[in-house]
């Protein structure tokens, strides 16, 4: 099961849900330290203009849990699909994702919402062999 199908699951749901899933935090204030990147992430949600972002740090340091916090408090969990696209760039590799996956979900109209749609390169590194 990817991220993104979890990030709407609960135990209730699915027994079988990845104990990392099952406890990441759902919302900001419930991470637990990175103080500064949690308050400065909440008022340009406030501001309601989240900029580009790049997130990075060792494996662990809740980058992606950052991320999925802030995708959960901006959009409800029918919006998720249309309005939020994670990547992985173990699963998904090259320049064929950014032209296509990608372009096309950046060129979509939003359809439950206005404003920005949140797109997540996990382990963008990796995205290509010299990367």
């Amino acid at each position: 099961m990817g991220t993104a199908d979890a990030m709407d699951c609960t135990a209730a749901d699915n027994p079988n849900i990845h104990w990392v899933e099952k406890y990441r935090p759902k919302q900001l204030d419930q991470l637990i330290s990175h103080h500064n990147i949690i308050s400065t992430l909440s008022k340009f949600m406030a501001e309601k203009r989240l900029p580009h972002l790049l997130l990075y740090g060792p494996p662990g340091t809740g980058k992606t849990s950052t991320i999925l916090s802030c995708a959960r408090q901006l959009y409800s969990p029918q919006q998720m699909s249309s309005m939020v696209l994670e990547l992985n760039a173990s699963d998904e590799r090259g320049i064929d994702v950014v032209r296509g996956p990608i372009l096309n979900f950046a060129s979509t109209k939003a359809v439950f919402k206005s404003g920005f749609k949140l797109i997540i390169l996990d382990e963008c590194d990796a995205m290509t062999n010299d990367a």
